[in-house]
């Protein structure tokens, strides 16, 4: 998709009659929920949808991971890139249903990480840190202030060790935000105690195809209904909650449904724990209810934002109003000022003028937008436009302008035109933005991301003049953001075409050719830092731009094991930058240190093996394996039509690639036919939706277990049991032996076979402390005169890794079972 092709989807997604409709929601809502979750995704969509875009409740989610620790059903993104991806879905998901996002976690390497799946909350508390999680949750209870506090998911067992975590100390942070006692910092940095007046739990199970849980949730005080229809969007809250759904394609969510009835149970844990009507039943939902009539203006704000309600869609009624609105809440604002019966509302007086101008603007017909490069370069400078359009007969003046800009970066811009914009007229403000050559880079983890009171690290602040017939003229404030977000480039970067390249030991002392791409200054030298054994040629390479072949060489046979090859230049790590893309989130650039880990594996590869590799997108094991010294053929969904795999001795199938490659599902009966004629065949984990009919999709009837949280092996040093010493699977080519268990990441394995036919046998015993041993991690079947072997284990992740024992075992599987095998 080109970039106009977004701008034009986006635009027809998000008309402005929609976004005027819900401005004006909003800004006649005074009720503000928080929800807290582990993950991206884990917020309830339809429930959030029905708070904010129905009641008009200010909504916000409190995310305490990126969700890099969790899978991909759309590319092979892992650990801190995958964390990325997931930002910018959430950040989508998010703005479908204008949900300002806070997050709990700091920095790739942040304390409060997603490194897998758990099955107790205290041992995830023990990772994050109890105190630093509760920190982090009280601090975003006093910046939201919320009215109701709300976890997804409940403490008890069976339910992802993250989420009961966050659920525990949520309530502990609801409990405590309002005790100045409590984080005395966050006084210092101005955030005042807050007490939250309700939390709420779900009165729903959170058991499904990952989680079990073991307990009955709490009793419902109140059922919240999400069927309900709003004509604007033409769509139910529950339709609505899965579009933003939609957006977390990493991890397979968006599903269509049908409009009609559907409710959310919650139990009220602390502040009406009795039945009820609505949730926000007591709650103050007007500006006057909510100063407790204490301040002027605000009953009159409440009837202007109800005319412009009431005269939806006509902009220029609803202009009218809100200019009223406006004048009424600066008054407030000003009576505020004294701190007597109106102490303590500055906040919500500020928030709602904003939304009111915001909406005044969509009315009046005032279309805004910055462009200019997606990426800029430190040491260059940079063009940018701001433009202006009048669409109504609103009159429009231009009055002032600021830039906020990110360390390092200065803008410059000419004077503004005095006269009033025309109607129909586009106003151009060119912007000089010049980057200084140590600017630092731009994180693509923000803390939040709340459109009401941030902005990214590039936005305009327009002042404007507004002139609505039969009203007074009124100036306002429009921040003017990036429809996309600014990346910084480094004035030096190199890309490494491979961060991760496993070696065969017999292979290593050949050496290996590094491809990379160097872009810098003329004149600046990139020194390439080998690991101690190892010699680089060159040693140096020179400023420039293009593509460059680095030869990397031991002194000798090198021993078993990783290494790093890293560059520096004027003393500091060179860096390079990952574009993490795809049509339906934001471009984000992932600015890292540019390091190639290689591993020196002691393995032994059969003579004349051809391994054909159809990849479910999920995984690099085929590129890996090839490295290795393998001879792997990639095979496109043509060649799988047309049987090619049958050229070749084994077929490896990646992670969920009968899932993400319908061709394989329709090869099922062929590819079993060519197994029992002598073929091996090897797959890697797949769930029970990833296209996995247990009758038909492996030669013989397996079934994978969910929910998945009963088959699986979280902890990565779990002991590994043998059950047959004599498996050909772990003697030859290569013995498997105690070491190869060892130095394993994240996690054993999931999704492990329940059922399987006779024909299979297990290989080995594993299991999390204190539960019972799984057999299905590892299956053999002797099929005909070939082989299957289902590996469920997570050999993609133990691979990039570089464990050795991963491809010690792979390529063991696919060797073929013996001479009549092979062709």
């Amino acid at each position: 998709m080109t970039p106009d092709q977004r701008r034009l989807e986006r635009a027809s997604a998000r008309p402005a009659i929609v976004r005027y409709w819900r401005a004006l929601k909003a800004l006649r809502g005074t009720v503000t929920v928080l929800q807290t979750g582990a993950h991206p995704d884990d917020e309830t969509s339809a429930l959030l949808a029905r708070f904010g875009l129905g009641d008009g409740a200010r909504i916000a989610y409190a995310c305490a991971v990126r969700g890099e620790g969790g899978q991909n059903s759309i590319g092979s993104e892992r650990a801190a890139v995958l964390g990325v991806a997931r930002t910018g879905e959430m950040l989508r998901a998010a703005e479908e249903l204008d949900l300002a996002l806070y997050w709990l976690n700091e920095d790739y390497d942040g304390a409060i990480t997603d490194f897998g799946f758990s099955k107790s909350g205290e041992d995830t508390l023990a990772r994050w840190g109890r105190d630093r999680l509760f920190e982090r949750l009280v601090r975003v209870i006093r910046m939201v202030r919320p009215d109701i506090v709300l976890p997804t998911f409940l403490d008890v067992p069976g339910q992802h060790g993250h989420h009961r975590a966050v659920t525990i100390v949520t309530e502990e942070a609801f409990l405590a935000a309002g005790d100045p006692a409590v984080c005395p910092e966050h006084l210092a940095a101005g955030l005042e105690p807050w007490a939250p007046a309700r939390f709420y739990l779900p009165a729903w199970s959170g058991a499904g195809t990952s989680y079990d849980d073991d307990e009955p949730p709490p009793p419902a005080h109140v059922t919240v209904e999400v069927g309900g229809y709003d004509a604007v969007h033409g769509a139910t809250y529950a339709q609505l909650g899965q579009m933003s759904r939609g957006y977390h394609r990493t991890q397979a969510m968006g599903r269509w449904e049908e409009a009609g009835p559907r409710s959310v149970p919650l139990h009220c844990k602390h502040g009406l724990p009795e039945p009820h009507d609505h949730p926000f039943d007591g709650l103050p939902r007007t500006l006057a209810e909510r100063a407790g009539g204490g301040l002027p203006g605000l009953a009159a704000a409440d009837a202007a934002i109800d005319r412009a309600l009431a005269a939806f869609p006509d902009g220029l009624a609803g202009a009218h109003a809100l200019v009223e609105a406006i004048a009424a809440l600066r008054e407030a604002r000003a009576g505020d000022a004294g701190g007597d019966a109106g102490a303590g509302h500055a906040a919500l007086l500020a928030e709602k003028e904003r939304q009111a101008a915001s909406a005044l603007l969509l009315a009046a017909g005032v279309v805004t937008r910055l462009d200019g490069p997606s990426a800029v370069t430190a040491g260059t400078t940079a063009d940018f436009a701001l433009g202006v359009f009048r669409g109504s007969e609103v009159g429009v003046a231009l009055t002032g302008l600021r830039l906020d800009t990110p360390a390092g970066w200065q803008a410059t811009w000419p004077s503004l035109p005095d006269a009033e914009i025309a109607r129909g007229e586009r106003r151009e403000i060119g912007l000089a933005i010049a980057v200084a050559p140590d600017a630092p880079p731009i994180h693509p983890w923000r803390l939040s991301h709340d459109p009401l009171t941030e902005t990214p690290p590039l936005a305009a602040r327009l002042g404007l003049k507004l002139t609505v017939p039969n009203a007074r003229p009124i100036e306002v404030e429009q921040v003017v953001r990036p429809e996309e977000p600014v990346w910084l480039r480094p004035a030096v970067e190199l890309r490494l075409a491979e961060t991760v390249m496993p070696l065969a030991r017999g292979a290593a002392a050949a050496g290996i050719a590094v491809d990379l791409d160097l872009a810098a200054p003329p004149g600046t030298a990139v020194g390439a830092g080998p690991p101690p054994g190892w010699a680089a040629e060159p040693a140096r390479l020179q400023g420039g731009e293009g593509a460059v072949t680095l030869r990397l060489t031991p002194a000798g046979m090198p021993g078993p094991g990783t290494v790093e090859l890293a560059f520096r230049a004027d003393d500091r790590p060179v860096g390079g930058g990952r574009l993490v893309a795809y049509d339906h989130i934001p471009a984000q650039l992932m600015v890292t240190p540019a390091v190639l880990r290689l591993g020196v594996v002691d393995t032994a590869l059969p003579e004349g093996l051809r391994v054909a590799y159809a990849g479910g997108g999920g995984d690099h094991v085929g590129r890996r394996l090839a490295q290795l010294g393998l001879d792997v053929a990639e095979l496109d969904d043509a060649a799988i039509a047309a049987g090619r795999y049958r050229e070749h001795d084994s077929l490896l199938v990646g992670i969920m690639g009968f899932g993400n490659r319908p061709v394989l599902r329709q090869q099922a009966a062929a590819i079993r036919d060519w197994v029992e004629a002598g073929g091996t065949l090897v797959t890697l984990y797949h769930r029970p939706m990833d296209g996995w009919d247990p009758e038909v999709t492996p030669p013989r009837p397996l079934e994978v277990g969910v929910p998945s949280l009963r088959w699986r092996v979280t902890d990565p040093a779990a002991p590994v049991t043998v059950l047959d010493p004599a498996e050909p699977l772990l003697t030859a080519p290569n013995a498997i032996g105690l070491e190869d268990w060892q130095g394993w990441v994240k996690e054993r394995g999931l999704y492990f076979a329940k059922r399987w036919d006779p024909a299979y046998r297990p290989v080995i015993e594993i299991a999390d402390p204190g539960e019972r041993p799984h057999r299905g991690a590892l299956l053999v079947g002797d099929i005909g005169r070939g082989r299957h072997v289902h590996v469920a284990l997570g050999l993609h992740t133990q691979v990039e890794a570089l464990v050795p024992g991963a491809y010690r075992l792979l390529v063991n599987a696919l060797t073929p079972r013996g001479d009549a095998a092979r062709r």
